[in-house]
């Protein structure tokens, strides 16, 4: 098993761009407008359905979400979390790993 971190709400473990079910929310559009990466687009995908937007180290996260918008976002409920994933694959279109988010397991919250 490998650790892989992601930003996420600390109850549904769903992302800013869609819930847990593939479903877009456009959170990172309007309520989380301040994080540095809002404008950026992330289209449906299908075949993305059930995978989690990782990153494999804490520093590679803080690109996608600097240390201010984690600190910002961690009073509405999103947190850094760390998993442990065996099922990992690239995700070309986004040039980033996406682990499986049924059989990946969460290990720990992480405050900033």
């Amino acid at each position: 098993m490998k650790k892989y971190y992601r930003v996420c709400n600390i109850n549904t473990h769903q992302g800013l761009w869609y819930d847990y079910k593939g479903i877009f929310t456009g959170l990172i559009h309007n309520d989380f407008n301040f994080c540095l990466n809002s404008k950026l687009e992330m289209d449906f995908d299908p075949k993305l359905v059930g995978w989690l937007s990782v990153t494999e180290s804490l520093e590679g996260l803080y690109q996608w979400f600097p240390k201010a918008d984690i600190i910002k976002l961690q009073k509405f409920g999103w947190f850094v979390h760390e998993f442990e994933a065996v099922d990992i694959k690239f995700y070309e279109r986004f040039q980033h790993d996406v682990i499986k988010q049924d059989t990946s397991k969460f290990i720990k919250l992480i405050k900033l």
